[in-house]
């Protein structure tokens, strides 16, 4: 890079500003060039998971920033997706529908829930895993309540039932195992069961605000029977069940492979020898699963598991992150009894590695896979905290040690949290460098290299940061959101050294905010009515005029309605600055429906500049019968798009996690999203063409 910016210093002298632009564009070849180059017979993977919807790099003119940026592995990848070699590119064909679609088990991706319930003298807190039913219901699937406080102390599972009502195995009880989120009380009269072996069983249900029942039943009869003013209190976890799939291109430089390129992702399951995985792998991606004209580069027979681990005991509900060379993953698993482990996989190559997704390996029995486990504690195991949030892994080089920060919560007392460093990430025994307290429950961390800051929302409706050097210390931004709030992940804008946060309730609105990364001073746009059922906005997209300076640019951000209707909003810019007279909007959905993160991609070959969205329920687009959930793709190239019974959409049953984009390839089957359904649980590959 040095000698690319001495071309271009000279080229500024000797030519004048007329060709400055010109001079910028070189160092962006020369760049391109550098990251293309290898050695014979070397490979040039490429890494897409969640945090390259949160670190964006829009092209720049000065040639100090580009030199800067491309110092940033992430900025490379980002230019390998968004400038693929034209030999790789195709004009798509007009095939429509999934790809392939593979289940991932017992599973769901709907919000998960802690809770926490006072019922003198029963007292405790717990653990679900939900399915949104609409209308703010949510179904619990799976989770544990533990007894701290009174008789029957331990630690129970959830028996499935409901939503309709369902009588115990005893026939102790009725039970629906609906949460009711934003209602006062949040159970109804059949509420929640539990059991423990050999005929355990526990009811827990509402019957009026502050008034709830504790009951236990055994093969002896009732047994504790409490029915008293006190409290059952549900908290939203951090991530909101918002996945994202994480996708490894083999070498970037040649085909795409069957056998190496994979995308993974974690399961909101605990896993079982044998049995459900929490931690699963496919290749052999660029298929189908049938029949299909042209042949699929990687047969009909559909993607095949590569790996299927159950890692530690507890569930990985959030987003993985890849190393550089695909051989690794990390990510954070959680366990219900309110602890949290940092997690280290080196994928196996020999032995057996998990054959489905219901039928899993233990890392290290009967593989050569290493599963290295770091209790996220700031205090060696006396705290310990939950986590539902992805790591951000800083990658550096292989000479270095490759860092990761993770953040860890509890409601307790009104929410709190911890924010870890780790080293040795990807290059030895990970081990937790320091911790530090949060006075509220954070977010998933952003780091951007630039400021060297790591950003953080909480739930006190604050953008907060901590100085990656010397004595860490958390920085807290002005409260922007009053009162209890969602906390999702920021989007940095590393090349204009910009920060993004979404927050869904400021007490009226719904807010997209911008900030720099100085965090001197903040803007404010209403997207939207205040959400009291979901927690989003879950992120913001930008078109690609934004990302490429030619063009109109525009901020893109699922806010609501009146109602908790998924409204699409764009907000443009004046100079540098959202500019809130530029605010259009458009209705996802025809009722109360949640919303999946955006994902926005410039298809090359076609000139089209594409965003993909999906809803959990009531699609706009004419899927289904008008009730279920769909993913659509909307056409932004020219402007604000229009959303309607027409819109091209698929079918996704619980509508989708977060999507990742393989760009464009020029062989069949290669041009794809992938992301899982969150009910009905399966991972879908479908082609972008399809969806066009």
């Amino acid at each position: 890079m040095q000698s690319s910016n001495r071309r271009i210093k000279t080229a500024e002298i000797s030519f004048g500003s007329t060709k400055y632009i010109i001079g910028v564009i070189v160092v962006m070849l020369n760049t391109a060039a550098l990251i293309s180059q290898t050695e014979p017979n070397v490979r040039q993977g490429n890494v897409s998971d969640w945090t390259h919807h949160h670190v964006l790099f829009p092209e720049s003119r000065d040639p100090v920033v580009m030199s800067r940026l491309s110092r940033d592995p992430r900025w490379q990848n980002d230019w390998n997706r968004r400038h693929q070699a034209p030999w790789r590119r195709r004009r798509h064909g007009r095939e429509k529908g999934r790809d392939w679609a593979v289940s991932l088990g017992a599973t769901t991706y709907g919000p998960l829930f802690d809770f926490s319930f006072n019922i003198p003298p029963q007292n405790g807190f717990g653990t679900l895993n939900t399915i949104d039913q609409g209308s703010g219901q949510f179904l619990a699937t799976a989770g544990t309540v533990t007894v701290t406080g009174g008789a029957d102390l331990g630690t129970y599972p959830l028996l499935p039932g409901g939503p309709a009502v369902t009588t115990s195995p005893a026939g102790a009880f009725l039970y629906d195992n609906l949460i009711y989120y934003q209602t006062d009380p949040p159970l109804d009269m059949d509420g929640l069961l539990f059991t423990a072996p050999p005929d355990l069983e526990i009811n827990i249900w509402g019957n009026s605000p502050d008034n709830y029942s504790f009951y236990d039943h055994t093969g002896a009869g009732y047994g504790t029977q409490l029915t008293e003013a006190g409290t059952f209190t549900p908290n939203v976890d951090p991530g909101g069940g918002q996945t994202f799939p994480a996708k490894y291109v083999f070498d970037i430089t040649a085909a795409p492979n069957c056998a190496n390129d994979f995308v993974a992702i974690g399961i909101a399951s605990s896993p079982t020898s044998g049995g459900q995985a929490n931690i699963v792998g496919f290749n052999n991606l660029y298929s189908t699963q049938g029949p299909s004209a042209p042949t699929p580069l990687c047969g009909t027979t559909g993607p095949a598991v590569m790996f299927a681990y159950a890692s530690g005991t507890g569930e990985v509900p959030a987003s993985l992150t890849l190393s550089l060379d695909g051989t690794q993953l990390a990510y954070i698993e959680n366990l219900g009894t309110g602890s949290s482990y940092f997690h280290v996989l080196t994928l196996g190559t020999t032995g057996g590695n998990g054959t489905s997704p219901t039928n899993a390996a233990v890392p290290g029995s009967g593989n050569n896979a290493v599963d290295q486990a770091v209790l996220l504690s700031p205090d060696g195991g006396i705290t310990t905290q939950s986590s539902t949030t992805a790591p951000y892994v800083v990658y550096t080089n292989k000479d270095t040690q490759d860092v990761a920060f993770a953040t860890t919560y509890s409601w307790a007392g009104g929410g709190s949290g911890y924010l870890y460093k780790l080293g040795n990430v990807f290059s030895g025994t990970p081990f937790i460098i320091w911790s530090i307290p949060i006075d509220s429950v954070p977010s998933a961390p952003v780091y951007d290299s630039v400021s060297n800051k790591v950003f953080f929302t909480d739930s006190d409706g604050r953008i907060d940061y901590v100085v990656d050097g010397g004595a860490p210390t958390v920085v807290y931004g002005s409260v922007l959101a009053a009162g209890a709030t969602s906390e999702n992940p920021v989007t940095i804008d590393s090349t204009n050294e910009m920060v993004y946060a979404c927050f869904n309730s400021n007490g009226t609105n719904a807010i997209v905010v911008q900030a720099p990364t100085s965090m001197a001073s903040t803007t404010s746009i209403p997207v939207g009515a205040s959400g009291t059922i979901y927690t989003g906005p879950y992120d913001v997209e930008f078109n690609n005029a934004w990302r490429t300076g030619s063009g109109t640019p525009f901020l893109y951000v699922v806010g609501t309605r009146t109602g908790a209707l998924p409204t699409l909003y764009s907000v443009g810019f004046n100079g540098a600055v959202l500019d809130p007279t530029s605010v259009t909007s458009t209705p996802l959905t025809t009722d109360t429906a949640d919303a999946s993160p955006l994902t926005e991609i410039y298809n090359a070959s076609l000139l089209k500049d594409y965003l993909f969205v999906s809803v959990t329920n009531n699609c706009i687009a004419a899927i289904g019968g008008g009730s279920a959930g769909c993913v659509m793709s909307l056409d932004i190239t020219d402007g604000f798009p229009t959303v309607n019974a027409s819109t091209t959409a698929l079918a996704a049953a619980g509508g989708t996690t977060g999507m990742i984009i393989d760009n464009e390839s020029a062989l069949t089957q290669a041009s794809s999203i992938y992301y899982a359904t969150k009910t009905q649980t399966s991972l879908v590959k479908a082609t972008q063409a399809g969806l066009n």
